[in-house]
């Protein structure tokens, strides 16, 4: 299939996902235009316009259809009901990740502080064992004579 009719399938597809409300890369609100079908699609600016057939045959009666039941107070009420677009799912789910990725890191960064702290005393406490051992060696020692 050449680079053209993949575009073309592309447009068809990107269509049939905005004509039932179920996008994936622009927000299901708002009319019908050419310009959204071709960001649907994923495809380079006014690409679509490359298409003098499917803009006559399929897109303008799709859009004139749609836009003619499009009623803006309606659609403003299923927005806010409807899904989030699966790129809003995923910026959100980033967002988050990122988040949690950053709050790792300080709880990391705290706990190897921590550490060094705990180690510090550690090797205090074990060097005064040592003196006080070696102290009380001493005082032990018993002389013979």
């Amino acid at each position: 299939m050449s680079n053209s009719g993949k575009a073309l399938a592309r447009l068809r597809a990107a269509l049939d996902r905005l004509m039932s409300g179920k996008p994936q890369n622009v927000s299901p609100s708002g009319k019908l235009t050419l310009n959204k079908i071709n960001n649907e699609a994923g495809l380079g600016n006014s690409y679509i316009h490359k298409f003098k057939d499917f803009i006559e045959n399929e897109a303008n009666p799709a859009i004139e259809s749609f836009n003619a039941n499009y009623d803006p107070v309606k659609a403003k009420l299923l927005q806010n009901k409807q899904n989030l677009t699966e790129k809003e799912k995923h910026k959100a789910r980033l967002k988050k990740e990122i988040k949690l990725k950053e709050q790792y890191r300080q709880e990391r960064d705290d706990l190897k502080t921590i550490n060094k702290e705990l180690e510090t005393q550690v090797s205090t406490l074990t060097f005064r064992l040592y003196e006080l051992q070696e102290q009380l060696n001493l005082q032990n020692v018993v002389k013979l004579s």
